[in-house]
């Protein structure tokens, strides 16, 4: 890629003539003559002075195409060296917190067998970030949830998921009877009865937060949020500890689980249903459209949608 249209990139993601010089290693000067030089070649303004700095309808489109041309080239030189090297590679991956234990202890573990001179790098995000990173060519794939569409994603769902409450059994009897607890095991729970109860939530980024947040908001609910936590770990033990309940996709339960295996009466996990929760999660295997990729990623690929349907039918099975 020529050094105007680096230029360009760099100018586009500090929205900053002087920011842009010093992260390009040129004068302010030099960074103002490679724009103008492409709004004269292509007969646009790329970037609106007045009242801010930003990027025009047109800078836009430069941006995005550019983006995709460092991908393909990206992807172009990894193919070549695909072809060189054999199995030699490497590649980064997209995944968040509380889904990277889950998964990725049984992939890796098959994928060293096969490949064991490629090297991945992990990007850990929520799935907006991600998607971004991805458009950007910062990141080759990502395990995303709920992943928005875009004319540049392919995305393959691997499994579906769903959200349940998580609370402990001294906590739920303190506030409800035997016998409704009984009802709420089989047909689900009703969140209007639920928001007198201290819960953590995960923070508003994460597209598990926006489902529920979508549902609270169509029933006009509001919970007695206390902590906000986006590790579901973290969650859980909160719940274990029978400070709070919380929100979490029936995936990310294991150590719920592994908890009352060991745990006294008072302090087992109830994992109920919710009620008219309609809006499903789904698991994507989520990559950029104009990429060709190389074998190694490929059998990654695989492997993923191996590991990820497994974990799923046990994590329904329980």
């Amino acid at each position: 890629m020529k050094t105007g249209f680096e230029i360009f990139l760099i100018a586009a993601e500090e929205l900053s003539i002087s920011r842009a010089a010093q992260k390009a290693f040129v004068t302010q000067q030099c960074v103002s003559d490679h724009i103008k030089r492409l709004e004269k070649e292509y007969g646009v303004e790329l970037f609106e002075r007045k009242p801010k700095f930003r990027l025009t309808p047109a800078g836009e489109i430069m941006r995005h195409s550019l983006w995709n041309i460092q991908i393909m080239e990206k992807s172009m030189s990894s193919s070549l060296e695909d072809i060189a090297r054999g199995e030699r590679g490497k590649f980064t991956l997209g995944i968040s917190t509380s889904r990277a234990p889950i998964i990725m202890p049984g992939v890796l573990s098959r994928y060293y067998q096969m490949f064991p001179n490629v090297n991945i790098s992990f990007c850990v995000e929520d799935t907006p970030i991600l998607e971004e990173r991805l458009l950007r060519g910062d990141i080759d794939l990502f395990i995303g949830i709920n992943t928005d569409p875009h004319q540049d994603f392919y995305v393959e769902v691997l499994a579906p998921d769903e959200i349940m409450l998580i609370i402990s059994s001294g906590l739920l009897h303190r506030f409800f009877e035997p016998a409704e607890i009984k009802r709420m095991a089989t047909a689900g729970v009703d969140m209007t009865r639920f928001t007198n109860i201290p819960f953590t939530l995960s923070f508003k980024t994460g597209k598990v937060n926006r489902v529920i947040q979508e549902y609270l908001n169509y029933y006009n609910l509001q919970l007695n949020v206390v902590y906000n936590i986006s590790d579901s770990e973290t969650q859980i033990m909160l719940c274990a500890a029978g400070i709070c309940a919380s929100l979490c996709p029936r995936m990310l339960l294991s150590s719920a689980h592994r908890h009352n295996l060991t745990c006294e009466e008072p302090d087992k996990l109830y994992m109920l249903p919710i009620k008219n929760l309609d809006r499903r999660l789904h698991i994507d295997l989520v990559s950029h459209r104009n990429v060709v990729q190389p074998l190694y990623i490929r059998e990654f690929m695989q492997i993923l949608r191996e590991e990820v349907g497994k974990i799923a039918c046990e994590s329904f099975d329980r």
